[in-house]
């Protein structure tokens, strides 16, 4: 996944799912929960195929459900990890991750100098 704003609503939606996935579990957990998820929604079917956490599934399949409005919003939004932080699934710690992973590192580090 790298680590630069994304450019379409799916790209987002990866990393969204993708930083949902990877918190509090081992890189290689995080991975391997990723690529079920997007396999199973890739074939239509529920992130809960792939991931057995309900409560982050459904927010995941929100995510992947809602890709299109969010990643409009989130392209709008004038405080991106306030925005972010009110994503489902994204809560006051994972929204640094996703924050990094979006590119938004850099931007919000320079925001705080100046």
């Amino acid at each position: 996944m790298d680590l630069c704003a994304p450019e379409t609503a799916e790209a987002f939606a990866e990393s969204v799912i993708a930083t949902i996935c990877h918190a509090s579990v081992t890189p290689s957990v995080g991975r391997r929960t990723f690529e079920r998820c997007m396999r199973a929604l890739a074939c239509g079917s529920t992130a809960r195929v792939g991931f057995r956490h309900p409560a982050k599934a459904d927010a995941i399949d929100q995510v992947w459900r809602e890709r299109e409005q969010l990643f409009q919003d989130y392209a709008e939004a004038a405080d991106k990890l306030r925005f972010l932080s009110a994503l489902p699934g994204i809560g006051p710690v994972t929204k640094h991750s996703l924050a990094r992973r979006l590119g938004l590192h850099g931007e919000l580090r320079d925001k705080a100098v100046a």
